[in-house]
């Protein structure tokens, strides 16, 4: 039976983009009408409600009430619509949003004819199957089948991240199968200096590493309940907690299996962490890579990245939320670029820069440069590059977000400064509690009151020191500190350099 005639309202701030579309559905399916098109969320949600479309195909990124706020709306008075997403950005916090929203597909940005096409067809097809009375179980088995390698991607990424998965449960479950909220992780990670000769891809072909981990992956999946995700460094899976508890491969099995369908010599380390909650998946994850640490201790400076790298996310995070230009160079430089091999010095920055992106819910293309560094110099001009995007980044996001309260806080601490300036009192200036204003310094800058006072006091020191017009002591008194002996042990602690030897 012929479907229907269906109407289509497209909706995206770029001009061009609107018009490919209505161009390609003109000509490769003339049996859809275009009800119309929207420049801006605001519009979208004003057109759908005139024209009462059954799909709309929606950018998430516009000014003003971007495409998720607009579809929240549109879903709430029209729930039979079948949204389909079009974005620039893989992230999490959209995937999870468009899960909630029933998106029928997630089409990134630039996307091809066939890509358009196919989820526009699916998105017939799932209304074909409602109008027959199919139900609503089989929109939600078509969303998922179309979402599902990004939200599987993703999925890993917060795992990685430690982010929240509570969200991912009921995907989990559903594509599995499961009766389960618990489980573990488990990584096999390809050994350092791997050649073909051991049985596995060169270390600088990625494109290989790949391919053989796909292949190891179908074969797990074959044998064992469980998700993965391939990256050039291994696998990271997740195996369901099964009803006996013993549905977890062990190394010994995983081998062997290998050898039986390969006749490879495996050169891996496999480890898996603990079965727990999901919530609790970043724990077991930690497990799994502490692990394989231990089985590959032979190796002293990945031992050191190792154990470091937490450290070194932190910091950095902190860093970038404040703009700290040139203590990002300073740990960049001293701490991830004078790693010795060169492969862990790049896993080390795409591990931090990534877990920034993915916090700050920023997303920039400098991953994939670092990935393809040839050399150390690249590697550093790059990574250099990428984290000063991220700081102006950062900084730009943080000053359209900050609040009242704290603007006005740093607003007084710029002028008075110079004075003694107490948590308690400049609270009670902006009209807020001690413990809010706290939460706000930490929240929005990524240090504490205190810290930051004391990052504006050295700042102004560093310009009076390079005038060279002033004493030291005059400098400490005039920065807000009476002992100069303080001020002194304070100024190298925060910048390697006592007062009296400091170059700008």
């Amino acid at each position: 039976m012929k479907s229907p005639m269906y109407s289509v309202l497209i909706v995206d701030d770029e001009k061009p983009v609107i018009e490919s579309i209505v161009y390609m559905l003109q000509k490769y399916r003339p049996e859809l009408r275009v009800a119309g098109t929207a420049s801006s969320g605001r519009e979208a949600i004003q057109k759908a409600e005139t024209t009462k479309p059954d799909i709309i195909l929606i950018d998430v990124k516009m000014p003003g009430i971007d495409g998720l706020e607009a579809l929240r709306e549109i879903k709430r008075k029209m729930p039979y619509i079948m949204p389909i997403l079009t974005t620039a950005y893989e992230r999490f916090d959209i995937a999870q949003t468009a899960f909630e929203l029933g998106v029928q597909d997630y089409i990134l940005k630039p996307f091809s004819r066939e890509k358009l096409i196919s989820a526009v067809d699916a998105a017939v097809r799932t209304l074909d199957r409602s109008s027959s009375g199919q139900g609503e179980s089989l929109k939600h088995i078509e969303m998922l089948n179309s979402l599902q390698g990004s939200i599987e991607q993703l999925f890993f990424k917060a795992i990685r991240f430690g982010s929240s998965l509570n969200e991912f449960v009921p995907y989990v479950q559903m594509t599995l199968s499961l009766h389960t909220s618990r489980g573990c992780i488990g990584l096999l990670e390809w050994e350092k200096g791997m050649n073909n000769a051991g049985g596995g891809p060169d270390e600088g072909d990625q494109e290989q590493r790949i391919r053989t981990g796909q292949q190891i992956l179908t074969r797990i999946k074959y044998k064992f309940t469980c998700l993965g995700s391939v990256s050039p460094e291994g696998i990271i899976f997740f195996f369901p907690e099964g009803g006996d508890g013993k549905k977890v491969p062990s190394s010994q099995q995983v081998e062997a299996h290998l050898q039986r369908e390969q006749g490879m010599t495996p050169r891996w380390n496999y480890s898996t962490g603990e079965i727990v909650e999901f919530s609790r998946l970043f724990t077991s994850f930690q497990q799994a890579k502490q692990r394989n640490a231990a089985e590959g201790a032979d190796d002293p400076e990945y031992i050191v990245v190792l154990s470091k790298r937490d450290d070194w996310r932190l910091a950095f995070s902190g860093m970038i939320l404040s703009g700290d230009q040139a203590g990002v160079l300073r740990l960049l430089e001293n701490e991830i670029l004078s790693i010795e091999d060169m492969s862990l010095a790049r896993a080390a920055v795409l591990y931090i820069g990534l877990y920034i992106e993915h916090k700050r819910t920023i997303s920039t293309e400098y991953s994939l440069l670092i990935c393809q560094a040839e050399n150390r110099e690249e590697l550093h001009e790059r990574s250099v590059r990428w984290f000063n995007q991220l700081i102006e980044t950062a900084s730009s996001l943080q000053e359209a977000n900050i609040p009242g309260p704290l603007k006005r806080s740093l607003e007084y601490i710029e002028l008075h400064y110079a004075l003694p300036v107490q948590l308690s009192d400049l609270a009670e200036h902006v009209e807020v509690s001690p413990a809010y204003l706290s939460n706000l310094f930490t929240r929005h800058l990524g240090k504490t009151f205190v810290d930051y006072l004391t990052d504006c006091r050295i700042e102004k020191a560093k310009n009076l020191l390079a005038e060279k017009s002033h004493s030291i002591k005059t400098i400490s008194h005039l920065v807000g500190y009476q002992d100069p002996n303080y001020f002194s042990r304070l100024f190298k602690k925060q910048t390697g350099q006592s007062p009296s030897d400091f170059r700008p």
